[in-house]
């Protein structure tokens, strides 16, 4: 089993959410994160002062997929998160040992 993990401009889940469900993959948990990649920094304003932003504010999409699946998973969030631009995200594929369900289980 893999998981993959997805950082995205927070404007693009709709469209990665329809890629993963176009693909027979619609299990996916959201997270709010921030972070400082390769984008270009913006800057903000508070109460008249300009002030650079360090920090974008981008979500984690997580999928739990079957091996043979990764490829399937990787396009359909490449193809959803994609605009062709610098800070689109990134993608990261890791090996989970073992799952278990909460409802039901016997964990070891």
């Amino acid at each position: 089993m893999k998981r993959v993990e997805a950082i995205i401009r927070s404007d693009r889940l709709g469209e990665v959410a329809a890629c993963l469900e176009q693909a027979s993959l619609s299990g996916f948990t959201i997270s709010d994160v921030r972070g400082h990649g390769r984008a270009p920094s913006g800057a903000g304003e508070y109460r008249g002062h300009t002030y650079e932003l360090l920090v974008t504010h981008k979500l984690l999409v997580t999928v739990y997929v079957e091996d043979g699946e990764v490829d399937l998973a990787v396009g359909a969030i490449s193809a959803g998160a994609s605009t062709g631009q610098v800070g689109d995200g990134l993608i990261a594929v890791s090996t989970v040992d073992s799952m278990y369900r909460i409802s039901g289980s016997t964990a070891p």
